[in-house]
Formats: C-alpha cells, sequence, structure tokens
C-alpha cells in the first residue's frame, strides 16, 4: 500500500519532472510512549530492527523510489536518530543505496540539545553539526540557520554542508522548482 501511495504522489519515474515528493517517516524505530518521543532512547536487538521496523521503509526506498525520508524523534541505541551513522549513512545510504533528501521532523534536531530532549548536544551548534555530518539535509525547525556560525567554529565542514546542498537543488530540480 504504501509503495502504490508513494508511486501515486511521485507520478513516472522516468519523466523529467516528478508531481510531488513523498515522504517516508519516521526513520527509525519510532515506538515507545508517545508523550516522551523526544528523549526515549530504543533499543532493539538487531533482528527486531531488521525484520520489524526496516522492512517497510526498505520497500518504499529501494523498490517505490521515495524521495525523501523523516527522521524520528527518538533515540536509537543512545543517539538521536538524526545523528545516528548507522542508520542514515550504513543502511539507508549505504546498504539501500539511497540518494535523496532526509530531513528532520519538525524540532528534532532541537531534541539533541533541548532540556526536554536528548541531552546528546551541548547547544545547537553541535546538534546541527551532528545532524549534517549523519546526512540530515534538511531542517524542520530553527537548528540549520545556525549552519554559517556551525562553519565559524569549525564544527563541520562545508564539505557536509555543500553535499546536503547538492542533494536538495537535485530535488528542487527534479520537482521543476528551478525551470
Amino acid at each position: 500500500l504504501g509503495m502504490a501511495v508513494v508511486r501515486g504522489l511521485q507520478g513516472d519515474p522516468s519523466a523529467p519532472v516528478l508531481k510531488a515528493h513523498a515522504c517516508a517517516k519516521h526513520f527509525a524505530v519510532h515506538s515507545g510512549p508517545e508523550p516522551s518521543r523526544h528523549r526515549f532512547d530504543v533499543d532493539v536487538s538487531e533482528r527486531d530492527l531488521r525484520e520489524t521496523y526496516l522492512p517497510a521503509f526498505k520497500d518504499l526506498v529501494v523498490k517505490a523510489g521515495v524521495q525523501e525520508v523523516m527522521i524520528a524523534y527518538n533515540r536509537f541505541r543512545g543517539h538521536p536518530c538524526g545523528a545516528s551513522d548507522y542508520l542514515v549513512n550504513t543502511i539507508l545510504r549505504g546498504e539501500w543505496g539511497y540518494g535523496g533528501l532526509v530531513m528532520s521532523d519538525c524540532w528534532a534536531i532541537a531534541d539533541f540539545y533541548r532540556d526536554y530532549g536528548h541531552h546528546y548536544s551541548p547547544d545547537v551548534y553541535s546538534a546541527t553539526a551532528a545532524a549534517l555530518h549523519n546526512g540530515v539535509d534538511l531542517n524542520c525547525g530553527d537548528s540549520y540557520p545556525n549552519i554559517p556560525e556551525t562553519v565559524r567554529r569549525g564544527l563541520v565542514d562545508e564539505a557536509d554542508v555543500d553535499r546536503s546542498l547538492t542533494r536538495l537543488l537535485a530535488a528542487r530540480f527534479r520537482l521543476g522548482g528551478l525551470d
């Protein structure tokens, strides 16, 4: 069903311009009590991860060609999902060959450092760097306007910013937004 929705929203993948981008969310292991999702740490076995939480995402990425994936709010094995090298780079971008956009849910990167959140990063700059290093291209919230200062502080390289910018611009071209 999810693959049909993605194909319907995006249209013919061979067309020069897609109709829209579908977004698969919340990647991954979006689990636990809803009120504590901004600080909850999900620790599931590798088997449970691969057999329960990831198959639907894999089908959307590999078979349906979904163009966007949204990270979950929660932590996975001690790291916010948006700072999880294992989830984003090893599995999503590496094993599955995903080249599309990875985005945060609204204020999920702020959860890295805000009092009610994960206490993972000491401040917005470190949180921004962690997300960019781990392939989160787009931020729904107020963290990424701090990218210039994060670069000035030496917490992230311009190459990390360029990598995300390249994916963002490619997506805009594919949607016909820069014709």
